[in-house]
């Protein structure tokens, strides 16, 4: 009969092992906690965001205001659809068609930057861009696409303390963003990526010129089913 030696009470498990063993609790514990935040966001909405709470500890106020994607204006989410990511729809958090995603410079998809904005702030380096990509994917997973865009529109950053389009409704054109018409909607588009200091009731050639833009593609985007997962019946 083989006898089984017992190892001595004494006898502790090597250097390597205890780095393995913590290791693989790592990476076995890290991913369930993500998968349980994810579906907790998909419920609940968060007081903040990462860029928000930076901009608070650097400037000690923001100018956030919530709004359910069903209180949203019908226009201002066509506009974004037209002007940032136009298959949205279609997508898992990825175009690979977009330019600036192969420059892989700048996240390029709504939901690359509905994650930027949420988890990971706006520095532009190799980290953020190693993170965003399964982080994108298992958004996609977890939340609807009109989670996603509800998530974007109401985190996006329009200046150094106003975060958010009922936020920037009210700051930019004096309006409640539920009030916004077509033409304001392409506007504010317009005027969350225009430089500081754009007067948006004297707008420059160029950027009048996009607003027009907008307003023209919006119902094309629409008839063309581009937009049946965030208007669709």
């Amino acid at each position: 009969m083989k006898i089984l030696k017992k190892r001595p009470l004494d006898e502790k498990p090597g250097f390597w092992k205890k780095i393995i063993r913590l290791l693989l609790k790592i990476v076995i514990i890290i991913p369930v906690i993500l998968v349980l935040i994810l579906f907790s966001l998909s419920l609940i909405n968060p007081p903040f965001s990462f860029q928000m709470a930076k901009s608070f500890i650097s400037h000690g106020t923001i100018n956030h205001e919530w709004t359910d994607f069903e209180e949203l204006p019908e226009t201002l989410i066509l506009s974004h659809l037209v002007t940032e990511d136009k298959f949205f729809c279609m997508h898992w958090g990825f175009d690979l068609n977009s330019s600036r995603d192969l420059d892989r410079k700048k996240p390029t998809t709504l939901t690359q930057k509905a994650v930027q904005s949420l988890f990971l702030g706006s520095n532009d380096h190799n980290l953020r861009r190693i993170l965003e990509t399964p982080l994108s994917l298992l958004v996609e997973i977890f939340w609807s696409k009109k989670r996603i865009l509800e998530f974007y529109l109401n985190y996006v950053r329009t200046t150094t303390s106003v975060f958010g389009v009922a936020a920037a409704s009210q700051t930019i054109l004096d309006k409640n963003i539920e009030t916004l018409t077509t033409e304001e909607s392409a506007l504010l588009t317009v005027m969350l990526v225009a430089p500081n200091g754009v007067d948006p009731f004297d707008l420059p050639p160029e950027l009048k010129l996009r607003a027009e833009w907008i307003v023209e593609k919006i119902e094309s985007i629409k008839a063309e089913g581009l937009a049946d997962c965030l208007i669709g019946d």
